[in-house]
């Protein structure tokens, strides 16, 4: 007879269980659930600024930003990838563009101007309200873990995330259910640099 699946409860915080249904790989001992150890990237990301030089080309140097596609909008070769590259590997890049029937042996320099917001907000019914660095595929539900969790007010299934939508200042909020997250109805959200989290309160 094939084992039974059995249910662990998931804290998110104190007085906060989610029943989490679980496989028979999990039978023996005790079910955790840990966030993974995620390095921080030194690639490049949307809204990071770049100073980009060309040796004796004045009309190509200037601030380029990368937008939220993660490109760089260059002149006479158009749109550049850049995102997750270093600064030396976009100017190896660009040098081999403007090599291709526009410049003869061109050298670029690149450096990085500013870095875009690299850190989220987490505010509402969390136990340590405040911003947390950004990295490479954090999701909401290590967000909040990362937070302290929930407190025993919040209303996990409307939780609020604003996001810049890349045209300038412009913001966009929507309505997550974390409790559909945590119990497998839906997919866990990846964040992104400047992503404002809030956890409401629950109605009494």
């Amino acid at each position: 007879m094939p084992a039974r699946p059995r249910s662990a409860l998931i804290r998110l915080g104190p007085g906060l269980g989610i029943l989490l249904s679980l496989g028979t790989a999990c039978d023996r001992g005790q079910a955790r659930v840990e966030a993974p150890v995620i390095a921080p990237s030194a690639g490049l990301r949307p809204g990071d600024e770049l100073d980009i030089r060309v040796f004796d080309e004045d009309r190509f140097n200037g601030t380029y930003a990368v937008a939220e596609d993660g490109t760089i909008d260059f002149p006479m070769v158009g749109g550049v990838a850049v995102t997750g590259l270093t600064k030396d590997e976009v100017a190896r890049q660009l040098e081999t563009k403007l090599a291709d029937g526009y410049l003869n042996h061109p050298h670029v320099v690149v450096q990085i101007k500013e870095r875009g917001n690299r850190e989220i907000s987490i505010l509402g019914q969390v136990n340590e309200a405040g911003s947390l660095g950004w990295r490479d595929g954090l999701t909401l539900v290590q967000a909040v873990s990362l937070a302290g969790g929930l407190t025993p007010y919040a209303a996990p299934a409307r939780v609020k995330l604003t996001r810049r939508t890349g045209r300038g200042d412009e913001t966009v909020t929507f309505e997550i259910s974390l409790s559909a997250i945590v119990d497998g109805r839906a997919e866990d959200l990846v964040l992104r640099p400047g992503d404002i989290v809030f956890v409401p309160e629950t109605r009494m």
